[in-house]
């Protein structure tokens, strides 16, 4: 079966979109499946990243396209139009490129983009058009999610669209690279001056209003006042970065707080293993790949009830603490201070669950069963 994943994003940025297609095509072609990526390409720059190509070892197309992540969107007014501006001509651009190719694949698997899915089935196109579903905060001014062939997703979204838009929705769960993401001896503290005495909190996300990150250190103030060897370990980057900085000096715990910036993926392994304890503070998470990559790397969690995480680690693998209760955030990390042994119980049981529950080879046969029932639909 020949498939061509359309990814704007893929040879731009990683996140959990990518990750997902990259790791499902490795596994799709276990499955005699060949996969092909079209990406997005900046008008006056190359790809920012070669993931698709090193990883996969599948064909790459590109559209060169305009491309304004420089631009702060979400800090200007009407911001969000160009936002939506920069996919909209990319998705254009990507149809009409798909549809001269279209005798070269059996489906077309789209990480949302919903003006594709448009074009594609006012075109009648016979090749099958899925759509992957990243979250439930979905815009869809096209009417595009009832029009795709099929439509996948996972954690909270799939009740969100069974009750909705597709009840048909294919629960395809992301999953983890287990043998990537896994315990062992790190040189990440060493690296980055860090004690091997150090108890070593982390958090991977953007700096996103809903990350929630004025609420972690306000817990992390606390927790250095209780325990002088905390440090606190922030990957990621985003529009709310200085505000963070600046409320960390302010609260006079900025020499205990590591700012790592954007970290590749290839050296994320190292720095979850190098961790104690990942922390999650968000308001809400349709499902949280850094909760996986965690777990993988045998870490217990202490979380927020933000959505999908505490079914997750289950009360087994870590503490899920109400968000609006910094105090019972505070206790349930310094009871995994306390009693370390408990705490690597629960890394343990985390690691047990990614294996048993959350490997890329089971979803993929669930998304290749997909593709051949849409496909002998339409033959």
């Amino acid at each position: 079966m020949r498939v061509l994943f359309v990814n704007r994003m893929l040879s731009i940025e990683r996140g959990g979109g990518e990750t997902f297609d990259l790791e499902m095509a490795r596994h799709l072609q276990n499955l005699d499946c060949s996969v092909s990526f079209l990406s997005g390409y900046p008008l006056f720059s190359g790809a920012k990243i070669s993931d698709a190509q090193s990883q996969s070892q599948s064909p790459n197309h590109y559209i060169r396209s305009p491309y304004y992540g420089w631009f702060p969107w979400d800090k200007v007014k009407g911001g969000w139009r160009l936002r939506l501006f920069d996919f909209w001509f990319f998705e254009q651009f990507s149809a009409r490129w798909a549809k001269r190719q279209k005798h070269q694949f059996d489906v077309v698997h789209v990480c949302e983009l919903p003006t594709f899915v448009h074009l594609w089935k006012r075109w009648k196109m016979a090749v099958p058009v899925v759509m992957r579903l990243t979250a439930g905060n979905f815009y869809d001014t096209m009417g595009a999610i009832p029009k795709a062939d099929g439509v996948i997703a996972s954690g909270m979204t799939i009740p969100q669209l069974q009750q909705g838009l597709r009840p048909d929705v294919v629960d395809v769960p992301n999953a983890v690279d287990s043998s990537f993401f896994f315990p062992h001896k790190s040189s990440f503290r060493s690296v980055y001056g860090l004690s091997e005495n150090d108890w070593v909190l982390l958090y991977v996300a953007r700096f996103q209003a809903f990350k929630n990150h004025a609420f972690l250190l306000n817990v992390f103030r606390r927790v250095l006042a209780a325990k002088s060897n905390a440090r606190l370990v922030l990957v990621g980057n985003g529009p709310l970065l200085e505000r963070t900085k600046m409320q960390a000096r302010d609260l006079g715990v900025a020499h205990r707080i590591s700012f790592l910036g954007e970290v590749p993926y290839g050296q994320l392994p190292a720095v979850y293993a190098g961790a104690d304890v990942k922390v999650i503070t968000s308001t809400f998470e349709s499902f949280c790949f850094a909760a996986l990559e965690a777990m993988s790397s045998e870490l217990p969690v202490v979380t927020t009830d933000c959505g999908w995480v505490p079914r997750l680690i289950e009360n087994q693998g870590g503490w899920i603490v109400p968000q609006d209760q910094p105090e019972a955030f505070f206790k349930a990390l310094m009871a995994l201070a306390e009693e370390p042994a408990a705490a690597k119980k629960m890394g343990q049981w985390n690691r047990r669950r990614v294996m048993s529950d959350f490997q890329w080879a089971a979803s993929a046969v669930k998304l290749v069963d997909l593709y051949r029932s849409l496909t002998v639909k339409r033959s």
